[in-house]
């Protein structure tokens, strides 16, 4: 049996425990499929990098995606927006910050050119009182479209509505958007009772362009009714979907690899307890190795294997599928490899966490999120990392 498993010298791994090799190439790959959809509808295509590109890492990412021609950048707070400016410091870059503008922040957003997304009404006050004072500035309105989370409410949008020009006198309103929360497979309905929403909002304020869709709306929904005039892929551009329930491109192409490597083998009877709280009872005699990897390195807890939750995740040695099972501890997960050939054990002293064998997607179906492709990223001292091209030109 083989499968398409990477072969990792030792001098990889270096002092680590865990390699994790990430593709940028790959981003860039999925944003031009998002591009396309765009361009067809005549409509511009941002890029989403909050949570530092959900564990890609925005020193690698953003500058990649400016030559592939994006210019257009959301994040989620000021101090991403900081750190992308500094990464991107050209005129023609527009960076916006998702999160709003909290408390005595004014002078940075101005200093470093950072568009504010209103959430509330009272954020704008704020800024146009600063803009009266130190220049006009532009931001962005969000509407909250019944997702009750961020975004000026309907007594706000009417209170806007009957005041605007006094409310943006000295702000320069760029556009309007709100973001869906109920797209899952073909049930589609919550989405249309959104955009009814927005629709009334917009013919209570002055007409200003819009932005709406976002991953999973490009892939589910028809373009032509909800692209508008921005599109704003975020989990898409690395591969994933917002919930388990949502397809993935076949054309998207994933973009994080992570290898941990196998501490200690051992078997045991049947009827054994695993781990913490002994929640799972092994079915037959069991080989057991242990990997590595656990919840303080980001693979998440919620991935364990019990008999009273069975989740079916597993992990990849030498192309064999190997179950996790038992509770995931701090720094380890134990795996079943009984049915692995010993030559591949002895051969493969690591095992394929995420990577061509373990669609993160199959993790995402098991645990109903993408949480573990922003933890397994998150810069870490204990993780060798490597972009594919830094990696292809050290070791292969």
């Amino acid at each position: 049996m083989t499968h398409n498993f990477r072969v990792i010298p030792d001098e990889a791994f270096g002092s680590k425990a865990i390699i994790r090799i990430r593709d940028i190439n790959a981003i860039v790959h999925n944003y031009n499929l998002f591009k396309a959809k765009a361009d067809a509808t005549g409509t511009l295509c941002a890029a989403v990098l909050k949570g530092d590109v959900y564990g890609l890492q925005i020193k690698d990412v953003a500058p990649a995606l400016y030559r592939a021609g994006a210019r257009h950048f959301f994040i989620e707070e000021l101090s991403e927006g900081i750190e992308l400016r500094g990464l991107l410091p050209f005129d023609d870059i527009h960076i916006y910050a998702l999160g709003g503008l909290l408390h005595n922040e004014e002078q940075y957003f101005q200093q470093y050119k950072i568009v504010p997304c209103l959430n509330a009404l009272e954020q704008l006050q704020r800024w146009n009182s600063y803009c009266a004072e130190n220049g006009k500035g532009p931001a962005v309105i969000h509407l909250d479209t019944h997702m009750n989370r961020l975004g000026f409410l309907d007594d706000e949008v009417m209170e806007l509505s009957t005041n605007y020009h006094q409310f943006t006198s000295h702000v320069d309103i760029e556009f309007y958007i709100s973001h869906f929360f109920d797209i899952k497979g073909s049930d589609t309905s919550n989405s249309y009772k959104q955009l009814d929403v927005l629709n009334k909002y917009r013919s209570l304020l002055p007409d200003k362009p819009v932005s709406f869709a976002c991953t999973d709306s490009v892939v589910l929904l028809d373009n032509k009714v909800f692209n508008f005039d921005m599109i704003r892929p975020g989990i898409g551009l690395v591969g994933g979907a917002p919930n388990a329930a949502s397809p993935v491109s076949p054309d998207a192409r994933h973009t994080m690899e992570v290898y941990a490597k196998v501490s200690q083998i051992k078997t045991v009877k049947k009827g054994q307890t695993i781990g913490y709280g002994g929640a799972y009872t092994t079915k037959r005699d069991t080989r057991l190795a242990l990997v590595h990897i656990g919840y303080k390195h980001g693979y998440l807890r919620l991935l364990s294997e019990i008999d009273a939750n069975p989740k079916g995740v597993y992990m990849f040695i030498g192309g064999y599928r190997i179950p996790v099972i038992g509770k995931i501890s701090s720094g380890a997960t134990t795996v079943d490899v009984t049915d692995v050939p010993e030559k591949i054990l002895e051969q493969f002293h690591y095992a394929e966490v995420i990577g061509p064998n373990v669609d993160i997607k199959v993790l995402a179906d098991t645990s109903g999120c993408y949480d573990i492709l922003g933890a397994l990223g998150v810069t870490n001292i204990r993780v060798a990392d490597f972009t594919l091209e830094d990696y292809n030109r050290k070791f292969q």
